[in-house]
């Protein structure tokens, strides 16, 4: 048969790899972005007189090599090779992370490094039963000491929530193969020159990185994909998702279309691949999702965040990529050091750069002031924590992100089944990515979610699976379902 136009929402990394690799196939590619100027979605760089900014840092390692093979095909030698530095900013100190043992000990007083001990004796003697929520997941496996030292506060303040409130898939996620016994371990090892057969993720000391951040590859992939004859439309978001069920019986006609914010209608396609936050999707869906699922609707939700970028004629900076911050004087939680990531994101070595990110909700107190207004209290913060800064040819930028991080609360898995098991009545629609599946995934993650269903519409069926796509990167490709391929 010909090949089917497939239409896709979002040009992040999920979007743009899913439509790369069908163009390369032949197929008719259509992407609808809502930027109205970059593509890479929460991977673009925003540049500003002669800066660039990576947008929530993006370390590119991945133990899927197809992934890192994906993307070092596209960029070639436009990488470089980048040392890790991550550090907690915690009791007016700083911690290397991941934790390590020597480390906390020589910084803490040896009373509250022994409390850390039988705080983690306690539980491995007398474990949780009952572990649902983030505080239950991090208690059970590093002990309360630790929980209130090092996750507590700064989880609280990233989620706007008490960690209670959190569910333990979060936590299990995010931090995963790594306990105080790995830690304990990782020391001695570390001690006595003893080499790991297996790297475990958390701990990787290197990592890639695109000369002038991950925005250059996507918008390299965004190139190839036009030059296959696929189309990159900026500046589109998609009001309405529309199958015309009643003619959907065979699965060559075109019968999935959009529509647009700005009133405007869409090509028609065969298949429909979406990276939209994943309550957009459902509420603009027609027909209707099922009304047992619009009540759950208000329970979608989502973090927002704005970086406030200070860019100033300085030389000295903190050796780090990123410093978590763990201090309630402060409201800012993370702030980055661009040019440790490349040496190319400032314009010369005599400029540093520092990108302070601000948890919030769309159109709260925070979210609401004033560019000037932020940029003061970023520099007042900066000052506070007492890292190096001058005001000399002083710039900033204000970068404000909707829909950053989607929320795990205690209902989350339960939710996200009803919803995929109610979305197999929509013939040939495609979830991928961090917002369109609603799941935490890294930026190689969604990526391979996209190889997934990329493989999946080649076949004319659905084999694998790319929810089984996990943060641990053990990329299960089960089979689905044996059928003979559409041909």
């Amino acid at each position: 048969m010909d090949k089917q136009t497939i239409l896709i929402i979002g040009a992040g990394p999920a979007g743009l790899t899913a439509g790369h690799l069908l163009s390369e196939k032949g197929f008719q590619v259509y992407i609808y972005e809502a930027h109205p100027e970059l593509v890479g979605g929460l991977s673009k760089t925003v540049n500003h007189n002669g800066f660039s900014f990576d947008l929530g840092g993006h370390r590119f390692y991945t133990k899927a090599p197809e992934v890192a093979d994906y993307w070092h095909r596209v960029l070639g030698d436009k990488f470089m090779k980048r040392g890790r530095l991550s550090r907690i900013y915690y009791n007016q100190k700083f911690f290397q992370y991941p934790l390590k043992l020597a480390d906390v000990l020589q910084k803490l007083s040896w009373w509250t490094g022994l409390n850390f001990l039988l705080s983690y004796l306690k539980v491995k003697i007398f474990p949780l039963k009952n572990i649902v929520s983030f505080e239950d997941w991090v208690t059970a496996n590093f002990g309360k000491g630790l929980y209130l030292a090092f996750f507590k506060s700064y989880t609280e303040k990233v989620w706007g929530r008490p960690c209670h409130e959190i569910s333990k898939d979060w936590a299990a996620q995010r931090i995963n193969n790594l306990n105080i016994t790995k830690i304990i371990t990782q020391f001695l090892k570390t001690l006595f020159g003893i080499k790991d057969k297996e790297v475990v993720k958390s701990l990787i000391d290197t990592f890639d990185y695109p000369e002038k951040g991950p925005g250059m590859l996507w918008q390299r992939v965004r190139e190839q994909i036009e030059e296959n004859g696929g189309k990159v439309y900026l500046g589109k978001e998609v009001s309405g998702i529309h199958l015309n069920k009643d003619k959907y019986k065979d699965e060559n006609k075109e019968e999935w279309h959009l529509t647009f914010a700005d009133g405007s209608e869409g090509i028609k396609g065969n298949h429909v691949i979406s990276t939209c936050p994943l309550k957009h999707l459902l509420e603009t869906l027609t027909p209707k999702i099922p009304s047992t699922l619009i009540g759950e609707l208000p329970q979608i939700s989502y973090r927002d965040f704005l970086t406030v970028v200070l860019m100033f004629k300085k030389k000295e900076s903190f050796p780090d990529n990123w410093i978590y911050i763990h201090d309630n004087r402060v409201k800012v939680a993370r702030i980055q050091n661009y040019k440790n990531w490349s040496p190319h994101m400032v314009p010369s070595d005599e400029y540093t750069s520092y990108g302070l990110e601000f948890f919030c909700q769309k159109n709260d107190e925070l979210w609401s002031m004033s560019d000037n207004e932020l940029r003061e209290l970023a520099i007042k913060e900066v000052r506070l924590i007492g890292l190096p800064f001058s005001e000399e040819e002083l710039d900033s930028k204000v970068i404000r992100i909707p829909f950053a991080y989607p929320v795990y609360d205690h209902d989350h898995q339960t939710r996200s089944l009803k919803i995929r098991e109610a979305l197999k009545s929509y013939p040939n629609l495609h979830l991928i990515g961090r917002n369109g599946m609603h799941r935490y995934n890294n930026q190689d993650h969604s990526i391979k979610t996209a190889m997934l269903v990329v493989e999946n519409i080649c076949l004319g069926h659905q084999r694998f699976d790319p929810w089984k796509v996990n943060q641990d990167a053990i990329y299960l490709e089960e089979v689905i379902e044996e059928k003979s391929s559409v041909k």
